[in-house]
């Protein structure tokens, strides 16, 4: 399954990459970030149905941001959790191995492909559970071979 959701991925990046030779970086970011709140509204729809609702708002993002990338075919495991926070450890991930396969750097972009990818998406469907809600990037891996960390937590009003 892995292998069939990275080439799907690798369909997407590449068209973002056409995208941006087109119409510029500023222009194709824009239209991602319209996307991924277009879809953060119809994954919370779906997620909706199927969260308890006695869950505590940093438990639902956990849940909400577990779900995502386990759907999404990355393997995550919880890595520390707090009363503030829950940080996630990936350890194969999809999105990554599709960015490498196009042959783009994590670098080329000026917050990294998963802060205009992949978090904007998260964030837009956490973002109709709770507005507190937030994704962060905490440590981001540099070869496929090392981890990602990232952390759902509560931001204060």
């Amino acid at each position: 399954m892995f292998t069939g959701v990275k080439r799907a991925y690798v369909l997407q990046v590449a068209y973002v990459m056409k995208t941006i030779e087109r119409l510029g970086t500023d222009g194709a970011i824009e239209i991602l970030e319209e996307a991924a709140q277009m879809q953060g509204r119809i994954i919370a729809r779906e997620l909706k149905r199927s969260l308890p609702e006695d869950m505590n708002p940093l438990d639902i993002g956990a849940e909400v941001y577990k779900r995502f990338m386990t759907d999404a075919g990355a393997e995550i495991t919880e890595h520390q959790r707090d009363d503030n926070s829950v940080t996630f450890l990936i350890k194969r991930c999809p999105f990554y191995e599709a960015f490498l396969d196009v042959g783009v750097d994590c670098g080329m972009f000026l917050n990294g492909l998963c802060g205009n990818l992949t978090l904007p998406s998260i964030q837009a469907t956490l973002n109709h559970f709770d507005e507190r809600l937030r994704v962060e990037p905490y440590v981001s891996r540099e070869s496929a071979e090392e981890i990602c960390l990232e952390r759902v937590y509560l931001a204060e009003e």
